[in-house]
């Protein structure tokens, strides 16, 4: 398999931020084994993640402590030092004298240098604090006391770096740990997508996270998820290059999220020989023969012919080494033609932005962009966009992550991404007749509407959806990516609208197809449940709400029910933002799995976004008051008698007291906790006041609707969390079956993050759509715009297609506008002193109907 390799991530002198290098000595090549492909002598070998270097401290580090010495030395020596205690005659106060006569410093500004002194030398005296030591020499120190060579060629590359790792290899990984980050979250992404298409023959020696497992603890990430291949059969022999892998502590790390043995072989390429022996002994000290550790250029490396010429490469990876190389086009234009079509390549490193990105989630300011790129040159590591851009360019995005560093120095942070990406038109319909074309979202019908989404298109260098690799687009459509800046946040984790009195109206069938506003997610997820339409497209402008539904999608696609029921049930899974990577990150899309990745610190669901604001409030005064006994025995009255009694005797008198009023007719608190507009506020006072509209809405609903087992949408307001049977129909353990086994229910949705009138126009036949559900969102618009969503709901309706609407006003004024525009308009439902109560809900004063006439 004589097939040509890229140039190596060659690597300079560099000081804290010098990554592992790769590297030209002699090449050591071990022999494939003939017999099942196994990276553990004797089979079974069980190793951890993180396992240290037989030279290193079997115990925890003193050093680890240096911040109770520091104050302890500090709160112990200053005011000792500063104050007159201190004898003149004394050692310690003549030095405190001759200091401070000589320098003019203060008794305070000695005592503090006197502990500092000390703190070092109790630091440094430490185990941990010589490592430090050794770090600090070699880096800051030692690349100034030697002459540099300047040449570009492989041995002086190879002299620079030797020069500089020598005197380190061995606490090169302890060293890193805080500085180069990334790189676990670059591996658990590759393993996911891998499992994807390539046989996962050996399954974790780790837990593998099933259902009520913990997965807080590292070694015991679950697994990634396990789909059959779509490509091949077991025998498939594949294997890794890792360009610049150092000491093996990548290898070693993947070893939990997808075991070493799967690879029939793994071939580290680095030009430094001192870590390259580091290297050796690991994987020799792991008895792991299918590693093979190569010293030398990577541009000069092929397979071995002996290891046969069908073993395709699946996975290659470069971890702080793409900054390092010289002269990296042909690097990367080498790389191109050695990854499978099928296979993977994952980069972690240091960057700064260009000055305008179109990619919103990596822009950094220009002082970040200057003050980086002059502080990394000076080590020979080089931070310009160009050698992204050109990643980018010559491979298509999968997954990517930007984040900072602020672990090394306070106050800095070290801007890093994390890349995954594939092959150019590695297309399903082209790599064999064995693909399940229920993966492809793309309908004939579409095709020509596809010129409308070119110029989105442009702006994304990721995957499409029919990309081998494009499980993550199977939902979500292009978007320009500027309107991320534009939302923070989502407004609701969960729908306002009851999908019960809907379908009660919407007449529902497989066949219909349906243009729905995404809001939670839930409401679309429940007609998928239920009935399961032809086409659900789903329209947000907001990003982040279609990332809610995202990851609702991608964790039906992941996760075992109790998992599943654990993140959307209860709002919270241990160790989300490890899920996101291990589990969830094949289906997300590159915006979606950025924005969790960035906000997987919840600790509730049900507290995040905007509603969750809201939420927090009325968490905060139950608690003040001492309401939260009554809560929760309103939350769980056996009767609606019961219900009442509790509600009207000692919950009611508080939240429907005027601070209520104060809040309700604060325009910021409404739009910002509650998503009411000014305009919609309107509307509603002219029905009546604020506060009239509030008894109006809870007041029935606590006599018509027991909250126990028959209204999850205030329940989980009030409890923060659903139960097994009071939640919406996606989250029982049959709704999820029926979602999960029938794939064609979920791949009847589509995410469009533009305007309704955008997606109508572009994305949808005249006539096409059955069924219209534009929420209360006409509440908001000023007469053009109402005229003009009308007018285009209109056209794309089929004769006898019906649009539905509520409104928090009885008789909403662009009722006459559906009218004009050729709809029979008849209302589903009105609340009045007659029928008080409409649905569980309940906030809307209306909800209408308008059929195509």
């Amino acid at each position: 398999m004589a097939r040509t390799r890229s140039q190596s991530g060659k690597k300079s002198p560099s000081a804290a931020a010098a990554p592992a290098a790769p590297a030209t000595a002699s090449v050591n090549l071990t022999a494939r084994n003939t017999a099942v492909p196994s990276a553990h002598t004797g089979g079974g070998v069980s190793v951890g993640v993180g396992a240290k270097l037989k030279h290193a401290s079997k115990k925890r580090s003193l050093f680890q402590y240096k911040r109770v010495y520091f104050y302890a030395v500090v709160s112990l020596m200053v005011p000792f030092i500063a104050s007159d205690w201190v004898p003149r005659a004394s050692f310690l106060g003549s030095l405190k004298a001759k200091l401070g006569g000589s320098s003019g410093l203060s008794g305070t500004s000695v005592a503090i240098l006197v502990a500092a002194v000390a703190l070092l030398a109790v630091v440094f005296g430490t185990a941990g604090g010589s490592l430090y030591l050794r770090f600090a020499y070699n880096c800051f120190i030692k690349p100034f006391l030697k002459k540099k060579t300047n040449g570009l060629d492989s041995s002086e590359h190879q002299n620079r770096l030797e020069a500089f790792y020598e005197g380190q290899a061995d606490i090169y990984d302890e060293t890193r740990k805080r500085l180069l980050r990334g790189r676990s979250t670059m591996l658990k992404l590759c393993a996911a997508q891998l499992a994807q298409f390539y046989p996962v023959r050996f399954a974790n020696d780790f837990k593998t996270g099933k259902a009520g497992e913990s997965v807080t603890d590292p070694s015991v990430l679950p697994s990634p998820p396990i789909s059959p291949s779509l490509l091949a059969t077991n025998n498939k022999r594949y294997a890794w290059i890792d360009v610049g892998g150092g000491t093996g502590a990548n290898i070693e790390m993947m070893n939990a999220f997808f075991p070493i043995r799967n690879f029939d072989k793994v071939y580290l390429v680095d030009i430094t020989p001192s870590l390259c022996k580091v290297a050796e002994e690991r994987f020799r000290r792991l008895g792991w023969t299918n590693v093979t550790v190569v010293c030398m250029d990577a541009s000069k490396f092929t397979i071995p012919k002996e290891d046969g010429d069908d073993l395709e490469i699946a996975l290659m990876t470069m971890s702080y080494s793409l900054s390092m190389i010289e002269q990296f086009y042909p690097i990367i234009d080498g790389l191109v033609n050695v990854l499978s079509p099928t296979g993977i390549f994952g980069v972690a490193d240091f960057y700064v932005s260009s000055k305008r990105s179109a990619d919103p989630t990596r822009q950094l300011s220009w002082l970040s962009r200057w003050f980086w790129s002059i502080w990394f040159d000076a080590d020979n590591i080089y931070l310009h966009h160009s050698r992204r851009d050109y990643l980018e360019h010559k491979f298509k995005t999968v997954k990517t992550l930007n984040g900072k560093n602020r672990s090394m120095f306070p106050g800095f942070a070290i801007p890093y991404y994390v890349w995954i990406g594939a092959q150019h038109g590695a297309n399903l319909p082209a790599l064999g007749e064995n693909i399940d074309d229920t993966d492809s979202i793309a309908d004939d019908e579409e095709g020509a509407n596809a010129a409308s989404t070119t110029t989105v298109s442009k702006v994304l260098p990721h995957v499409s959806s029919d990309h081998v690799h494009g499980q993550g687009l199977r939902w979500r459509q292009p978007f320009d990516p500027s309107l991320i800046p534009r939302f923070s946040t989502y407004i609701y984790a969960f729908a306002w609208e009851d999908p019960r009195t809907d379908l009660e109206f919407l007449d529902l069938t497989p066949d219909d197809r349906m243009l729905v506003i995404t809001s939670g997610g839930c409401n679309a997820l429940e007609y998928a449940t239920k009935v399961g339409p032809a086409r659900i497209h789903c329209v947000d402008l907001n990003p982040c709400q279609n990332n809610m539904l995202e990851l609702k999608l991608a964790g039906i696609s992941s996760l075992q029910y109790a998992d599943f029921w654990r993140l959307f049930g209860e709002g919270y899974l241990p160790n989300f933002s490890n899920v996101v990577d291990t589990h969830f990150s094949p289906y997300l899309s590159p915006y979606a799995y950025h924005f969790w990745k960035e906000t997987a610190g919840f600790k509730n669901l049900f507290k995040t976004g905007c509603s969750g604001l809201a939420i927090r409030v009325f968490q905060f005064v139950s608690k003040a008051r001492g309401l939260t006994g009554a809560i929760e025995r309103l939350c769980h009255a056996e009767n609606l008698e019961e219900q009442w009694n509790i509600w009207e005797k000692e919950v009611r008198p508080h939240f429907l007291s005027k601070w209520l009023v104060m809040l309700l007719n604060n325009d910021r608190f409404l739009w910002g906790a509650l998503g009411v507009p000014p305009a919609q506020m309107q509307m509603l006072l002219e029905e009546g006041s604020a506060y009239e509209y509030v008894v109006s809405t809870l007041d029935p609903i606590i006599r018509n609707s027991l909250l126990r087992d028959d209204n999850y949408f205030y329940y989980a307001c009030l409890m923060l969390k659903y139960t097994p049977a009071n939640a919406p129909s996606y989250l029982t353990e049959e709704g999820f079956a029926t979602l999960q086994q029938n794939p064609s229910r979920l791949d009847a949705i589509r995410i469009h993050t533009r305007t309704i009138v955008e997606v109508l126009r572009s994305e949808v036949a005249d006539g096409e759509l059955t069924r219209v559900i534009l929420m209360d969102h006409l509440d908001w618009f000023s007469t053009e715009d109402a005229d003009e969503e009308i007018t285009a709901v209109h056209r794309k309706l089929a004769v006898g297609g019906r649009a539905y609407w509520r409104s928090a006003g009885k008789y909403p004024w662009y009722n006459a506008m559906f009218e004009e525009k050729g709809f029979r308009v008849s209302p589903c439902q009105i609340r009045d002193e007659k029928t008080p109560y409409i649905d569980r809900v309940n906030m809307y004063a209306s909800f209408w109907v308008g059929e195509k006439l």
